[in-house]
């Protein structure tokens, strides 16, 4: 009776917490299906088909052969690089002032400003940029009633009406980034930085701008990024004056039926992505960057 169960102990598995390479591929098997399906297969279809009939690679040698399409390319990363510049300009002057004000009321009020574009929609926001901007808003109102201009200005359809919606609403994804990396860093420090003969300016470009630098270039891919696929904004704010590469993409869908010049247009906006991400990987680190994306 003992040896049979001495032999029972020696033939029990003795638990781990290791698993095996079999359980583990068991285990991401639904993740790289997940994976395959969504992610995959789709980019391949994409340079399939930029790359397929009817002129196979040309389609693509063929998207820079065109005035209208370079136009159209130009016009995007312009844009979104304005709307990137001046979106973390202005997103770490409201960041460092959520960081370091002292009165409730202020921080409520910075608070509530980034966090309302996000319970609106993206036509109730453009709506509402169009009425201000228009030739009876209030802007003009105010440009005609101080004397600066003789009669309204023609805002809307412009450059600066899709640059100006796609900062509002591009401002919450600079900021949180931003201030997340600002509350690691003192205030103190700068006015140390002052307590030896610095102003507040210098004192901030020389203490917390090195400290936050990575952080503001990763908020910047974020919102590049993000910026290079808008829709409405360019449409609803800016019309013919302003297309968009998704604009273009849904024209050459749905009123072309082109399906081949939509494939390569949407490829080249793929790559213009990846080059940022690639840039921003090589200055930053896969860690930093995804710290500030996390945040």
């Amino acid at each position: 009776m003992g040896a049979v169960q001495g032999l029972r102990r020696s033939r029990r598995r003795t638990w781990t917490g290791e698993r095996s390479g079999v359980t583990g591929v068991l285990l991401a098997t639904p993740l790289m299906l997940f994976i395959a399906v969504l992610l995959i297969y789709p980019l391949w279809r994409l340079v399939s088909i930029s790359t397929g009939p009817p002129d196979g690679f040309g389609n693509v040698t063929g998207f820079f052969e065109g005035s209208a399409q370079l136009r159209v390319l130009r016009i995007t990363l312009l844009d979104s690089a304005i709307v990137t510049v001046i979106s973390v300009a202005v997103g770490a002057v409201i960041a460092w002032s959520m960081h370091t004000t002292r009165r409730t009321s202020t921080r409520l009020l910075l608070w509530a400003a980034m966090i309302l574009p996000f319970l609106m929609g993206a036509v109730n926001k453009l709506y509402a940029i169009g009425v201000i901007l228009q030739t009876q808003g209030i802007v003009n109102e105010f440009l005609v009633g101080v004397g600066i201009t003789d009669q309204p200005v023609e805002m809307l359809y412009t450059q600066f009406a899709v640059v100006l919606g796609m900062v509002y609403q591009m401002l919450p994804f600079a900021v949180l980034p931003l201030y997340a990396s600002f509350r690691t860093i003192s205030p103190e420090i700068v006015l140390a930085a002052e307590s030896l003969g610095a102003g507040r300016l210098r004192a901030i470009m020389n203490t917390v701008v090195p400290l936050a630098l990575p952080s503001v270039l990763a908020s910047a891919t974020i919102v590049f990024m993000i910026s290079v696929g808008f829709v409405l904004t360019p449409v609803l704010l800016g019309g013919a004056t302003a297309p968009f590469m998704a604009s273009f993409i849904n024209s050459a869908l749905f009123d072309f039926f082109n399906l081949a010049r939509a494939a390569v247009t949407s490829l080249v906006l793929l790559i213009c992505a990846l080059v940022v991400i690639v840039v921003a990987l090589v200055f930053l680190g896969r860690e930093r960057l995804s710290k500030a994306v996390a945040s």
